[in-house]
């Protein structure tokens, strides 16, 4: 049996859609109240009928809490996989996917579900009894999962619906002071300083951000996320102007992951800006070489962390500007033709 999972509070207004979007695949759907105050339970129990099983959970300003009763209500109910479903997020299935006959071909422990951009993935089905908890009040991680039992199923997506200005500034608000709290606690592990590091960033507040992201590269946790905590500094310090230190934090993190392509790409263009023409040739030739159009980056594994035109058209825009810099007008156009056979490839991949 599959469940979808679902952590709720005062959301009426999108609960309902979340849970139509994953009702044909599941065989019941667990709502959890955390405290709604307004009509979100009825509106949860006219759109799943019968499927509809109700829990009560009091909000503990912590994320993983509230998942790992999920998994423990969705083992009681019976289940033998648990689809978390957060009420901003719509599950977009292929034309003819199965969900329940994907999932009995499969050996894993844990689906990830990449987004409808392509720019990452999330830890969204669980078999059951679980093997894994959740950990973390806020970007909460699954613990206990490993390469060889996690799968990045196909033929779904996950569409995660924006937020106005002011709900971001009061999330990302929210998660500052958080982690702030969890960093001090949990000193050693560097996942909660690259999310630190983030929510600086969302914020406008670079410095932070940048301290944060070098001690989550630092630490040298997980080498996918070092070096993605190298691109968010190298992001902050471009932000700022600092062309030189941008370039320096995208070398420090293909020195971690060198297969990460967007480095190479960020390097190149903080070259440019700071008029180092050849060196952002060489950078972008660098970031071609392993990305996704006329490069290998198909062959590395990706999780997670990607900024799609950064593996497609990006090198060669700053190649255009590079080129053109330098007087070299017919490789400028040389590099916009591809620019554009890039970014028309980028977004059939999307489409696909």
């Amino acid at each position: 049996m599959i469940v979808s999972t679902t952590l709720t509070g005062s959301n009426a207004d999108i609960i309902g859609d979340a849970l139509a979007s994953v009702l044909q695949q599941v065989d019941r759907c667990i709502v959890i109240d955390t405290g709604a105050k307004d009509d979100t339970v009825a509106v949860a129990r006219r759109v799943a009928g019968d499927k509809l099983q109700l829990r009560e959970f009091p909000w503990k300003n912590d994320f993983a809490a509230a998942r790992n009763f999920a998994l423990d209500a969705a083992a009681e109910a019976g289940a033998t996989w648990a689809v978390t479903l957060d009420t901003d997020e719509r599950l977009l299935f292929d034309r003819d996917f199965d969900l329940a006959r994907s999932l009995a071909r499969t050996q894993a422990q844990v689906c990830m579900v990449a987004d409808d951009r392509g720019g990452y993935s999330k830890e969204r089905i669980v078999r059951l009894p679980a093997k894994v908890r959740w950990e973390g009040p806020t970007h909460e991680c699954l613990l206990g999962r490993t390469t060889a039992e996690t799968l990045s199923l196909r033929g779904v997506r996950f569409h995660e619906l924006p937020k106005d200005p002011e709900g971001v500034r009061r999330k990302f608000e929210r998660d500052v002071a958080i982690l702030k709290r969890y960093t001090k606690q949990h000193a050693k592990q560097a996942r909660w300083y690259y999310y630190l590091g983030a929510s600086h960033q969302h914020l406008g507040d670079f410095a932070a951000a940048i301290d944060a992201f070098r001690t989550c590269a630092e630490l040298r946790g997980w080498e996918e996320e070092g070096a993605w905590a190298c691109y968010g500094a190298a992001e902050c310090c471009c932000s700022l102007l600092r062309w030189h230190d941008a370039v320096q934090f995208c070398a420090a993190g293909l020195g971690i992951r060198p297969a990460t392509a967007e480095l190479a790409w960020l390097a190149g263009f903080a070259a440019y800006k700071s008029q180092r023409h050849d060196d952002a040739i060489a950078w972008s030739h660098m970031a071609i070489a392993n990305g996704l159009f006329q490069g290998r980056g198909a062959q590395f594994e990706r999780i997670s962390f990607r900024h799609l035109p950064g593996l497609y058209e990006g090198p060669f825009d700053v190649l255009r500007w590079a080129h053109k810099a330098l007087g070299n007008e017919q490789a400028a156009a040389d590099a916009l033709r591809d620019y554009e056979r890039a970014k028309r490839a980028r977004e059939a991949a999307l489409a696909t």
